[in-house]
């Protein structure tokens, strides 16, 4: 997987001036590790390190970012727990994990994102089912 420049990151340190403010030009690599490459970074003004997968759905994990992406995909397309560690061969913790992280990292990322919406109309879809009566005989 392609890694992302240097100049969409931003420290992570709250306390630092750079914080939250990518392309600052204070970010550099300290070392690389893992079976992905994970970039270890250092922030020139406050002097902190962290990983760039910090503050996204993966930190903190062991598995491949190829591999949680396809469990995040198949999860997308409505399989189960169960159906997808069967699919992508992870162990049923591993994606019931990833389910949770990325639903946390979703939510945090839309109230983030979303705010101050005044909508002018809204609109009310049907939900239909259709459940089939078998006979007796």
């Amino acid at each position: 997987m392609q890694r992302p420049d240097l100049d969409t990151l931003a420290c992570v340190n709250t306390d630092c001036q750079h914080y939250g403010h990518p392309g600052q030009g204070n970010l550099t690599i300290r070392k690389v590790y893992g079976k992905d490459d994970i970039r270890l970074l250092r922030c020139g003004s406050c002097q902190d390190e962290f990983s760039e997968r910090r503050n996204t759905a993966l930190f903190n994990t062991k598995v491949s970012e190829a591999k949680a992406e396809a469990i995040i995909d198949h999860l997308d397309e409505g399989c189960s727990i169960r159906a997808t560690s069967r699919l992508t061969k992870a162990a049923k913790a591993t994606v019931a994990r990833l389910l949770k992280t990325t639903g946390r990292h979703a939510q945090r990322f839309h109230d983030q994102e979303v705010h101050d919406l005044r909508p002018r109309a809204i609109q009310f879809d049907e939900q239909w089912s259709f459940v089939k009566k078998t006979e007796e005989l």
